[in-house]
């Protein structure tokens, strides 16, 4: 019974170069951030998000570049860390985006409305292996846990073509206790069986090279493609009171986050690509997430655009 359910949890985790180089001016040139300017974006489902750049903030010592969002983000599960950051950096070395706790929120926030679909399914697999009549219920708790790096680096200064770096760790915990109440025979060892899903998650950045982007906010040329690829190795361990330990199942899965930007403009496009999820979603009746995209639809970029040496 307990076997059934395996792939079930492991969706819920599943979230979801030429030898030129980019140096530190180039960052700027892509990533402008002179307060007071503003890009609005419009994303599948026909939502409108604005950044606005407002003045650096210096939090424990350290300065950072800094945006604000209208609408205020009323749900974790809706950030979206390549296009949200709230306090980033442009050095010598990375443009990184200072967004570990946010991320940690939002896979939580993720798992909480992964889990109010997948539990009913689950209780129902659990249910269908018990006589009919049977005074027997079932109760299942659970409990996530996440930790991620303080930042995501967006973009190497400098950077090379199709040359990779790390740009995002994560590792996931979710802990399933199921409470077996009525049972004629008392579980051995007097608890409850535990099923625990091992989520290590690792973003791969590269630039791939440039393009001309077409948005509704105009046709934008040069555009910097930068690609994330998500690799999740995930490890199930199911352990039942008085029973053997079974050997951990594992299991990998990746999805792809492409990312446009347009010279003295930022962010134009974001497509979030998760093809594997939404198929193990429609195994088990569930719909599918579906492609997530942003597109610029409006912007104003105060000052004087960034000159390239």
């Amino acid at each position: 019974m307990l076997k059934r359910i395996r792939t079930v949890l492991i969706l819920v985790l599943v979230l979801s170069f030429s030898t030129v180089s980019i140096g530190n001016e180039w960052a700027n040139y892509y990533f402008p951030d002179t307060a007071g300017s503003y890009w609005t974006y419009e994303d599948q489902d026909g939502n409108e998000l604005t950044r606005y750049a407002i003045e650096p903030e210096t939090i424990d010592g350290e300065t950072y570049r800094a945006f604000s969002y209208e609408p205020a983000l009323e749900n974790w599960a809706d950030f979206e860390h390549y296009v949200q950051p709230y306090y980033y950096q442009v050095g010598d070395d990375w443009v990184a985006f200072f967004v570990g706790t946010e991320i940690e929120n939002a896979l939580k926030a993720h798992t909480i409305e992964d889990m109010d679909e997948v539990l009913p399914f689950m209780r129902e697999q659990m249910m269908a292996e018990i006589p009919e009549g049977a005074p027997i219920s079932i109760d299942i708790t659970y409990d996530v846990e996440a930790e991620a790096q303080d930042y995501f680096y967006l973009l190497p200064t400098p950077a090379t073509f199709n040359e990779e770096w790390t740009a995002l760790e994560l590792n996931a915990t979710l802990t399933l206790t199921i409470n077996i109440q009525g049972a004629p025979v008392e579980i051995p060892g007097g608890g409850s069986p535990t099923i625990t899903t091992y989520s290590s998650i690792v973003e791969i950045g590269k630039v791939t090279g440039t393009e001309t982007v077409d948005t509704p906010a105009g046709t934008f040329e040069d555009c910097l493609i930068i690609e994330y690829q998500t690799n999740e190795t995930t490890e199930m361990a199911i352990s039942v009171p008085g029973a053997p330990q079974e050997a951990p199942e594992e299991k990998e899965g990746t999805s792809i986050t492409t990312l446009w930007l347009a010279p003295n403009v930022g962010i134009v496009k974001f497509k979030h690509e998760h093809p594997e999820a939404d198929e193990a979603r429609a195994e088990f009746g569930l719909p599918p997430d579906g492609e997530r995209t942003l597109e610029l639809t409006n912007y104003e970029i105060k000052g004087s655009p960034s000159e390239v040496e």
